[in-house]
């Protein structure tokens, strides 16, 4: 018993071995996955990974032979050809994470620092969000946008003592008195002698008043970097359709996407205030190191100029 169990399994894996890449035969009396009609003659479902390659007939039975390369089926069929396989595309940040073969087709992924949360619907992924202060609840994923913490609730007068209550009524109050007397005292300066609201306004940098920074941009986007840039433009209002744009302009090239950006955000602010702009931003989003660069960068040109 034991000799004839050995005999019959080598048997069996000599068959599957010889048979393999081979047209395979379906018998019509045992249709392991399905049957399908054709010239009215029932006829057996080819497996998934392979296409039908002869109809059966009253005298013989499906021939089928698998799918070629770059090509798939993912279930039992009576196709005569195979589906091509999908390609992932690097354009719309995606990339391959497992690769196509017989049996099923290319599953693409979103790229690092991308996302996108329409699963198997996904056509393009989305830059992860950059949070500001107070910083990173959840980080991005390849399915979900990075998610912020929230920023610090005020403190409600509801919590506070009367006491404290009265205190800040009364510094309100006596807060807006000193506006309006100072208010007052400067539209009274303001009629009678027009030198002196430039003592009491605050002081401007001259080198910030109407300077074309076009000539400038290439060495600013170098400053400036493509995060600060994206929190630039963020900050003044670019949408982020904009900011997305430029990033498949500019494909795996971080100074020709900051540098995109720069001059979109330049064009939106127009040739007068732009340079005053770009400097008040910085100052707003604490980097003020970099808008000390950008000026050394403008006065040096100013200074050379006769």
């Amino acid at each position: 018993m034991y000799f004839s169990n050995l005999v019959f399994l080598v048997y069996a894996v000599l068959t599957v071995g010889l048979t393999e890449g081979s047209p395979r035969r379906t018998r019509r009396g045992v249709c392991e996955y399905g049957t399908y009609r054709h010239e009215g003659n029932p006829c057996c479902l080819c497996p998934t990974g392979y296409q039908v390659l002869n109809h059966c007939t009253e005298e013989s039975e499906t021939y089928c032979e698998i799918c070629k390369d770059d090509t798939y089926l993912d279930h039992p069929n009576s196709e005569h050809q195979c589906q091509p396989c999908k390609v992932c595309d690097s354009n719309a940040n995606m990339e391959m994470k497992e690769r196509c073969s017989p049996f099923h087709n290319t599953v693409c992924w979103c790229m690092e620092n991308y996302y996108c949360d329409k699963r198997d619907l996904c056509k393009i992924c989305n830059p992860c969000d950059m949070c500001e202060e107070p910083g990173v609840k959840q980080e991005c994923t390849k399915s979900n946008n990075t998610v912020c913490n929230e920023p610090k609730e005020p403190i409600h007068l509801q919590s506070t003592s009367t006491g404290t209550i009265v205190a800040v009524v009364v510094l309100l109050i006596l807060l807006a008195g000193v506006g309006v007397v100072v208010f007052w005292r400067t539209s009274k300066l303001c009629l009678n002698d027009e030198k002196i609201p430039y003592l009491i306004t605050r002081k401007e940098d001259p080198h910030l008043k109407d300077l074309d920074l076009n000539p400038h941009l290439s060495e600013i986007a170098d400053v400036l970097g493509w995060k600060t840039m994206k929190r630039v433009a963020q900050r003044s209002g670019m949408s982020k359709t904009d900011i997305e744009e430029q990033e498949l302009n500019h494909r795996n090239d971080v100074k020709e996407q900051t540098f995109g950006l720069l001059h979109a955000w330049f064009e939106r602010q127009g040739l007068h205030g732009a340079y005053p702009a770009l400097i008040e931003t910085l100052h707003h989003m604490n980097e003020r190191r970099t808008a000390d660069e950008i000026q050394k960068i403008i006065e040096k040109e100013a200074i050379a100029q006769p």
